[in-house]
C-alpha cells in the first residue's frame, strides 16, 4: 500500500475545485484506471474522463495505458495544451 499524490492543473483544477488530493493505492494500475477511480470518488470527477486530458507520472509525460505503480509518488492531470 502506498500514498499517491494526485495533482490537477490549470482549468481542470478550477473546474474540479481542488488543486491536489492524496489516496492510497493497493496495486499497480494504468493511468486510465486511475482516472476512472478518481471520477467515481470525486465530485465532478467525470471531468477527468474528458477527451484530451493529459497526465504525467512522477514528472514524466504519460499515456492512458502507462502504469502507475505502488512506488509512484505523484500523478498529475492537466487539460489539453492549446497553442496559438
Amino acid at each position: 500500500m502506498s500514498k499517491l499524490k494526485v495533482v490537477f492543473f490549470a482549468s481542470l483544477r478550477e473546474s474540479l475545485g481542488i488543486a491536489e488530493t492524496e489516496l492510497e493505492i493497493l496495486q499497480d494500475m494504468t493511468v486510465a484506471q486511475l482516472q476512472s477511480l478518481l471520477a467515481k470518488k470525486m465530485p465532478d470527477g467525470e471531468l477527468l474522463l474528458q477527451s484530451g486530458i493529459q497526465a504525467s507520472i512522477d514528472l514524466e509525460f504519460a499515456r492512458e495505458a502507462d502504469v502507475v505503480t505502488v512506488e509512484t509518488k505523484e500523478v498529475a492531470f492537466f487539460p489539453p495544451v492549446t497553442g496559438g
